[in-house]
């Protein structure tokens, strides 16, 4: 089921034109509201170990070069989280957007808020490393009335970090049999240690909840 959402498939199926689909992805993943289902950790991993591989299910990622995988990830992640916190100022003034938020997307909205009121500032980096999550904070930034040069410069380096650090681990790592027979597990782990320091953050408020109630 949702065969057309694994990473493979994609990067399989898209031919020279797999970079453009990438960064379309990495875009509408945060830059629309509707892209939180989107794949983007897991794509933007296997597209950097595909990248110069001399076997790859993508002939045409073999003679890209890993710069380029990482300048336009990087500048499209930007983009899309710019999109997202300029629709959630819009929302503050256009009621159809108001009303398409407060129906379908309430529950998704409501846990970026509260995810964003607890972090403030660096939930704008955090968040790119957590599916789902970084799809609705830019926007509940946007509709916070968070600072554009603030959200900037967080969402710069979000941006870099994730768009650079991603292509780059899984060009260096898919070079390590173990690891290329077994990308999927790679990807779950990504996930896991993605919302790893959120867990760490709220086990750390439970401890200091329950030694001060003690």
């Amino acid at each position: 089921m949702f065969s057309w959402l694994d990473p493979h498939v994609i990067l399989a199926a898209t031919g020279p034109w797999a970079l453009v689909v990438c960064a379309v992805i990495v875009f509408a993943e945060t830059g629309l509201l509707i892209g939180f289902f989107l794949p983007g950790d897991s794509l933007v991993f296997l597209l950097g170990m595909l990248t110069g591989a001399a076997q790859s299910q993508n002939e045409a990622l073999s003679t890209l070069p890993l710069w380029l995988v990482c300048l336009v990830i990087a500048v499209m992640a930007f983009v899309g989280d710019q999109t997202g916190y300029t629709v959630g100022r819009l929302s503050l003034r256009s009621e159809r957007i108001s009303r398409f938020v407060q129906g379908r997307l309430a529950p998704h909205t409501a846990k970026a808020s509260q995810f964003f009121a607890r972090f403030g500032g660096p939930a704008i980096l955090l968040a790119r490393f957590i599916p789902i999550i970084r799809t609705f904070v830019p926007f509940a930034a946007g509709v916070a009335g968070y600072g554009r040069t603030r959200f900037l410069f967080w969402n710069s380096i979000g941006a870099l970090v994730w768009g650079v650090g991603l292509p780059v681990a899984g060009h260096l790592l898919g070079g390590i049999p173990w690891i290329a027979q077994h990308v999927d597990i790679i990807l779950i782990a990504i996930v896991l240690i993605s919302v790893l320091p959120i867990g760490v953050r709220f086990a750390l408020t439970w401890l200091r909840n329950a030694r001060t109630t003690a």
